[in-house]
């Protein structure tokens, strides 16, 4: 009876299976990842693909964050290899992971880069250093610090300042406001109207500030001008956070694109500073950052550390480079390896201001329309054109590609490639030129004659300007 019962449940199991079968072979497949939907190129991908497709043998892409040398290889500091092979082979190093504020030999050595080791604020152990990925990571952890910890509820950024820095503060839930920072009618530091936003921020703002280099402009205050900003901030009771990306590229010498953090430090200050070791030793595939918090009361210092090591534990930030950071600690903790890398920093320095004046120069001799002088006065490893849209549309058909914000980056620029990119800008310009007196051309009052020469209305630099 059993075996029977056995067998009919068996035969109706079979029966099912088969039924099931027949009905999912008759539905359509489950496909699951049509559901995601096709992200829309950015724009730095839509550069680099009508870059790949252009076929001209003359293609100049001067884009991207990537120093190449002459020949177009990404450069390698010798003190960079040096310190590579010499990690590799000491035996002291395991896979020991590090504390959550990261490689204590690194944040040492990066905080004691910009404040030097006998400042009084190390002395007084006022400063806190914490390793992250870059120094994009840096002002991520400094944002979401300053709003959740210390509640701060508005930054001040630049204008123009980094594309990406208005997404990081908003995101972290700050109300972006903006100062004046270039004066393109000029083209230079607009000190006046920067003052003049300043000093109508709320109490208790963050001010975000590029320590050397801006980006994009490339123009920095002077040393008077730092210290006005730093008045105006002690009155209105702000907090400076400095963005510190080009560290040495500025003026080839750290201890000098450095000084304004130390003179802040140095004025008491309570500050911090999210610094970048990618350009400034190749590391474009390690990528290594640092956010160094100056406190002017010790006090306080464990309470910060504290809130900041729960925070790296449950984000991600905490995921940064071991290796990276070895390398950059053994360079700056050696005296000769780091005698090796300011020398090979200078260098680079050099190059990049020979392809700015080669740039400057050749535009001057091509008698191109539009003021260039500009060009020379900025810093740091990329070139601010201030060139429009339509300018840089026209560019690209000449087949040398730049960013929609006109920064063109110098170690792409070369002896080979100078005189293309000049030549081309020249054309560009002159086109502009042509159409703008079109546009502002209008008959004289009371003639229209044919053949009669029309009155030119006189609009100063009306196009360049994008008045």
């Amino acid at each position: 009876m059993s075996a029977t019962i056995c067998a009919l449940t068996q035969s109706l199991l079979q029966q099912r299976i088969c039924m099931s079968t027949t009905r999912c072979s008759s539905m359509s497949k489950f496909q699951p990842f049509t559901r995601v939907e096709r992200l829309m190129p950015s724009e730095e991908s839509n550069l680099q693909m009508a870059f790949d497709l252009d076929s001209d043998p003359k293609k100049v892409n001067l884009a991207g964050e990537v120093y190449r040398n002459s020949d177009g290889k990404v450069h390698i500091h010798n003190a960079v290899r040096r310190a590579e092979i010499g990690v590799a082979c000491d035996d002291s190093y395991n896979h020991e992971p590090y504390p959550p504020l990261g490689n204590p030999d690194f944040t040492r050595a990066a905080n004691e880069l910009v404040l030097n080791k006998a400042a009084p604020a190390m002395l007084q152990n006022r400063v806190l250093g914490i390793q992250t990925r870059s120094s994009i990571d840096a002002l991520c952890l400094a944002a979401q610090f300053l709003r959740e910890k210390m509640r701060c509820t508005v930054c001040m950024l630049a204008r123009p300042s980094c594309d990406q820095w208005v997404h990081i503060f908003k995101s972290a839930g700050f109300n972006c406001q903006s100062y004046q920072y270039y004066s393109e009618e000029k083209g230079e530091l607009n000190i006046y109207g920067l003052v003049a936003d300043l000093m109508t921020a709320p109490e208790g703002a963050v001010v975000v500030l590029d320590t050397c280099a801006h980006n994009p402009t490339g123009l920095d205050p002077t040393v008077d001008e730092w210290k006005l900003i730093a008045h105006i901030i002690r009155c209105k009771k702000l907090l400076p956070l400095f963005h510190l990306e080009s560290h040495g590229l500025a003026s080839g010498d750290t201890v000098q694109d450095s000084w304004p953090v130390r003179y802040f430090v140095d004025s008491g200050f309570d500050l911090l500073c999210a610094q970048s070791f990618v350009k400034n030793f190749g590391l474009y595939n390690e990528t290594l950052g640092h956010l160094m918090v100056v406190l002017n009361n010790s006090i306080q210092l464990s309470v910060v550390r504290g809130q900041f090591e729960d925070m790296m534990l449950r984000s991600k930030e905490k995921c940064f480079s071991a290796f990276a950071s070895r390398i950059v600690a053994k360079i700056l903790n050696n005296a000769s390896l780091r005698r090796d890398w300011s020398v090979s920093l200078q260098d680079v320095h050099q190059r990049l201001q020979q392809m700015r004046l080669a740039l400057s120069n050749k535009l001057t001799v091509l008698k191109t329309p539009g003021k260039w002088d500009h060009i020379k006065k900025q810093t740091g490893p990329h070139l601010y054109t201030n060139l429009k849209p339509n300018d840089l549309r026209r560019l690209r058909s000449k087949h040398v590609y730049v960013p929609e914000n006109g920064r063109i980056n110098l170690g792409a620029l070369c002896a080979a490639n100078v005189d293309v990119v000049a030549g081309a800008i020249h054309d560009v310009m002159l086109a502009t030129e042509s159409e703008a007196d079109k546009i502002f051309i209008l008959p004289a009052a009371g003639t229209g004659l044919l053949g009669q020469k029309p009155a030119k209305i006189e609009i100063v630099q009306a196009i360049h300007n994008g008045v």
